[in-house]
Formats: C-alpha cells, structure tokens, sequence
C-alpha cells in the first residue's frame, strides 16, 4: 500500500475539502482546521483508533479526530435514531450495514461501504488466571479447550450478541465447534444462557476485564489479544470464523433475532464507510483513504489485523469519486 506522508498529505485533503484537485491552481488554499472528523468505530479497535490512528491522523492532516468506540450494532442503531451523527462509520460486520443502516427502511443512511480488514476469533487469556497451565497446556494442542472453559469455577468473557458483531460470532463460534469436533451442548455447557449477565460485558471494556485479572478468559478478535499482548489460542478455521474461502460453512450456523429474524454465521470482516448525513465529507473522505491506502492502514496491520482487497458493497455512483480509484472489486 502506499503512504501519504507530509506535505502530499495536507494537499490531499486541502483539496478535497475545497473541491479542487492536487494538481489545480488552488493547491494553496487553507481550510478549517477547527471542522472535526467524527468517527464511530468497532469497540474492540478503541485502544488502535484513540491512541495511533487518531492521533497519527490528526497530525498528519491538522484536523481534529474524535472518535467512539462501542459495539457495532450498538453505534448503528444510534445513528439509525438519531443518537449520532458521525462522519465515518467502521464496523466489525458487513451486516451491522446491510441490516441497520442501508436501505428506505434505514432511510439510507449508507449507500455504500468497504472491506477494510479482516479477523478471527481467538481465547485471549490472562497469564494469572489459576488455570493457567490447562490454558497453556490448550494453547499447545495438549488439551482440549473447550475441556478447559467448561471447568467449575471458570470465568470467562464475551461480549452482548444483540448489541455487537464478535458477541453474535461467538454463538457461531460455539455451534461450529460443536460440529467440528463431535461434542454436543458445547454453547450451553460454557457460555450458559445466551444473555449470561455473568460472562457479558461492554465490547470496549471486555479486555480491560481480562488484562485487571478479573476473568480468565475472554472470546477475542485476534488483533486484540495482539494489541494488549495477551497470550491466547488459535482455533482452526472451521471455528474461528477468519477464512472468507469458509463462507459456505459459516453460513451452516445461524442465529434468531428479538424480532424472528434469521441471522447466518460469515466471515469476519471490518468495513468503513461514510453515513449520507455526514456533516465533514471532505474530511471524512481523507479518512478513509487514511485507513485503506495510508499510514492508518499500516497501523491496523501492526496492530494484528489481516489485510484484504477493498471491496465494494452498495452501488458505485453513490462512492465519492475521491475514493472509487480504491476499489480492486466487488463485495457480494
């Protein structure tokens, strides 16, 4: 990917936000620095966005970056009611779009969205947990995992499946696990029920709970347990919902909403995109360049996410033009 640094930078969006292209004659024309870019994003990236990408954006580009971070279903139903009014919106789940935000039952709050990067579902544990030879012992391949989340005592965490993508992907994760090695019940004997106020916990704050020593364990994206250098163990890709080449499998599991709808398992995949009543578009746009082909990219793959092509879901004509020269295909 390439990096927009320096001068180049500022010109980039000097220029979208006057409307004027890099190589015009207006190339040194200022704009307000005081105009904000407001960010709704996926709570698990909370420490990646507030302490690198939003600072690195800002002072790349002189314009002040104010994010939230909270579940992704959480952020979209606010902006859907009018609780919210960000720039840019940056989802763990290409659904949280297609169901909360697209469409005239949505009134068209997104038109359009991009695949940023993707991820998979890991058992980030604490390192004093006083199971922690049986998590280590797991981590090897000598145990069974599952074996280990369902002793006496065990505390585990994940996050709210109503109001967030990963606490949805969890119940996925634990249907296919059950499938995949041949063991019934495994949902019910760990996770208990689906809302188990003893294990749910607001998506910004799950690791926080984890990293205090307040639970042994907690069901994470990989980029977290990287992120806050937690031990943890990998699941193969039949369970841990990373592998976009698994989509067919994924789709075996599903899940009923409050409301009677059907929901089925994907991979997991983060998008961006910028709400139709964005206020700063100008800004907004520099934003998501920043995040696919700029430093704030880099920052997401050193921060353990995977990278993926820039994929389009929604229609073309309604991506800014600034933007469609990112696109390297089609996202279905």
């Amino acid at each position: 990917m390439k990096k927009i640094i320096g001068a180049t930078a500022v010109l980039v969006l000097a220029s979208l936000l006057t409307g004027c292209q890099p190589n015009s004659a207006s190339n040194n024309t200022t704009y307000s620095k005081s105009a904000p870019v407001i960010v709704y994003y996926a709570g698990s990236m909370t420490k990646v966005m507030e302490k690198n990408i939003g600072p690195g954006f800002q002072s790349q580009f002189g314009t002040v970056f104010q994010g939230r971070g909270a579940g992704s279903s959480e952020l979209a139903q606010m902006i859907r009611a009018g609780l919210g009014q960000p720039d840019v919106f940056v989802s763990a789940s290409p659904a949280v779009n297609n169901r909360d935000l697209m469409g005239a039952q949505n009134h068209n709050l997104v038109q359009w969205y991009l695949t940023l990067a993707r991820d998979q579902l890991v058992i980030a544990y604490s390192p004093s947990s006083r199971f922690k030879t049986q998590l280590q012992e797991a981590q090897s391949g000598s145990m069974p995992w599952y074996d280990v989340l369902r002793q006496r005592g065990f505390l585990l965490g994940r996050t709210d499946p109503k109001l967030d993508p990963k606490g949805l992907s969890t119940l996925y994760m634990f249907e296919l696990a059950s499938k995949y090695y041949h063991v019934s019940d495994l949902e019910k004997q760990i996770l208990g029920p689906r809302e188990n106020p003893k294990q749910v916990f607001p998506e910004e704050s799950l690791l926080a709970q984890l990293t205090s020593g307040q639970l042994d364990a907690v069901i994470a994206y990989k980029h977290e347990a990287v992120e806050w250098k937690m031990p943890y163990i990998s699941l193969p890709d039949a369970v841990n919902l990373g592998n976009p080449e698994m989509k067919k499998a994924y789709e075996a599991v599903s899940f009923v909403t409050a409301d009677g709808k059907t929901v089925h398992g994907a991979p997991i995949l983060f998008t961006i995109t910028i709400p139709t009543n964005s206020t700063h578009q100008a800004a907004a746009q520099a934003f998501v360049r920043y995040m696919i082909s700029g430093s704030g990219h880099q920052e997401l793959m050193a921060d353990g996410f995977t990278p993926i092509s820039t994929l389009l879901a929604g229609n073309q004509a309604d991506l800014p033009s600034g933007l469609k020269n990112l696109i390297q295909g089609t996202y279905k």
